[in-house]
């Protein structure tokens, strides 16, 4: 309520309304009208409910208004508040403006109950919505619907004789009458925000019934109880269009200490199909009835759950919107736990994230550092392979006739050769051949039945002058012999075709 309505109703004190009632003070202002104590001509004294002079001049509004009184008169039940008269004022500032003549009451709404200390309890919530629910019961009987349960219409009456506290239904001002014509249209969410249920919220008119009621009773228990509202929104469209779309969540996956017994009349009234809630106001007073014997039972050992000491949020005013103002929200298919879960689980990976973000990079240079040692054994092993294959795979030939003789003997015995291709490389004999025939001797051969000493030279210079000529055709020899001339050792079985040895080379005699 802006601050100009409640200026002009604290203005209105000491007018008198049609010569007959004179406002004497400002008792509360709210979303559509001002009550004040008055007192009649005779001297009679009430409650006068007046409605703003801006929301007087819609006819729609004036009529809902003023079909509070026939409601409310409808239920006939003590704990509904009687209206007394209606009547539209003649004259002065306020002309046109409709008001109501009601009951006056000496106590406070629950809405001002719980913004003072200490908090509201579990057993003290059930105990108030028990005494509701016998109001609810007998509207719903008579065909009236409430539409706007709220802790601020709902008034802690103090009994003058007994002293007690007896609860008062309030503002059947968006009552409506079943059986009656409908005073708003198809397509508009009326109520408050924070207790509307999904049907109402959406704007579907032909299926409000009494457990509409019944969700708006479990929305009242569990803001006082946990201190919050089901779904939080920037503004009021925001959060009617969360109300339509989005279920409930578990009151226990807000408040964990709450009981059992009180969760459980709690979200069987908040369910999102209406089917699942309590079938009606009688149903939920016995289950209301159960929980207070259950605390009962155990206040002996175990204490209700009694909430920490929150600022109460403050009261909600009614809100009418339309069909358009309903931002589009994407439906939750999963049930109201699952959802919860959903949302637990995404705020704790979010903490987590939150908290190690330092831990990342390290994790990720760790992760580099540990793929060097594993490169660098990579690497030598190819080293050490390639060496391998060049010192068995591929020997390299000797560059003097002594090393190829003196090699002669072990290179023939290196097993893998084909028989006969060593030839080309360890038989001395061949050397010797080549060499003698080099030198153009034929009696190199000692098998071609020559004389050695038929060259009438000396023997000892003879024999140097042919061992030097041999070690040059063996030089010689050896260097027609290429490394490629060598065989290679055949493949295992199975790791391949395995090659032909080369045809033996045989050398000029």
């Amino acid at each position: 309520m802006t601050d100009d309505a409640d200026v002009r109703a604290q203005a209105r004190v000491g007018d008198v309304l049609n010569d007959k009632w004179t406002l004497e003070r400002l008792i509360g202002v709210g979303g559509m009208a001002a009550v004040y104590a008055g007192r009649h001509r005779n001297g009679a004294r009430a409650a006068v409910k007046l409605l703003h002079a801006n929301l007087a001049r819609i006819s729609q509004v004036r009529e809902r208004f003023l079909r509070e009184g026939y409601a409310a008169n409808r239920v006939e039940h003590r704990g509904a508040v009687k209206v007394l008269d209606d009547d539209i004022v003649k004259g002065g500032p306020d002309d046109g403006t409709a008001y109501l003549v009601m009951e006056l009451l000496d106590g406070e709404s629950l809405q001002d109950r719980a913004e003072r200390a200490p908090p509201v309890t579990e057993r003290e919530f059930l105990g108030i919505a028990r005494s509701v629910l016998e109001v609810l019961e007998a509207a719903h009987a008579n065909g009236v619907v409430h539409r706007d349960l709220k802790p601020e219409n709902l008034f802690l009456a103090r009994d003058e004789e007994s002293g007690e506290s007896k609860v008062k239904v309030l503002d059947f001002g968006l009552a409506r009458l079943i059986e009656g014509e409908r005073v708003t249209g198809a397509g508009l969410a009326l109520g408050t925000p924070s207790y509307m249920s999904p049907e109402q919220a959406a704007g579907r008119t032909d299926e409000i019934d009494g457990r509409t009621d019944l969700f708006a009773l479990g929305a009242t228990g569990f803001r006082l109880i946990t201190g919050r509202r089901i779904h939080e929104g920037d503004n009021p469209v925001e959060v009617v269009t969360k109300m339509a779309k989005l279920p409930a969540p578990p009151i226990r996956g807000v408040a964990p200490k709450v009981s059992e017994r009180f969760a459980r009349v709690i979200d069987g009234a908040l369910a999102f199909r209406r089917e699942d809630r309590y079938a009606d106001a009688a149903a939920m007073r016995a289950d209301v009835d159960k929980a207070l014997l259950e605390i009962a039972g155990e206040a002996a050992t175990v204490p209700a759950f009694s909430p920490i000491a929150l600022p109460m949020l403050p009261a909600e005013p009614t809100q009418q919107l339309s069909e358009g103002d309903l931002e589009p929200v994407a439906p939750v298919s999963a049930k109201p736990a699952r959802v919860l879960e959903a949302v637990s689980a995404s705020a704790s990976e979010s903490e987590s994230e939150s908290g190690s973000e330092s831990e990342v990079p390290a994790r990720r240079r760790g992760a580099r550092r540990s793929s060097i040692p594993l490169v660098t054994c990579l690497l030598y092993a190819g080293i050490f392979a390639r060496e391998l294959y060049e010192t068995f795979y591929v020997p390299k030939p000797s560059s003097t006739a002594a090393n190829a003789a003196g090699q002669s003997g072990e290179l023939g015995a290196m097993p893998g050769p084909v028989d006969g291709a060593a030839a080309v490389t360890t038989d001395a004999g061949a050397l010797e051949d080549a060499a003698g025939a080099a030198l153009g001797d034929a009696d190199v051969d000692d098998d071609d039945g020559g004389d050695d000493d038929d060259d009438g030279g000396d023997d000892d210079a003879g024999d140097e002058e042919l061992d030097a000529g041999r070690r040059l055709a063996l030089d010689a020899a050896a260097a027609k012999v290429g490394p490629h001339d060598h065989p290679r050792p055949p493949k295992k079985p199975g790791k391949g075709p395995v090659r032909k040895p080369p045809r033996k080379r045989r050398h000029p005699r």
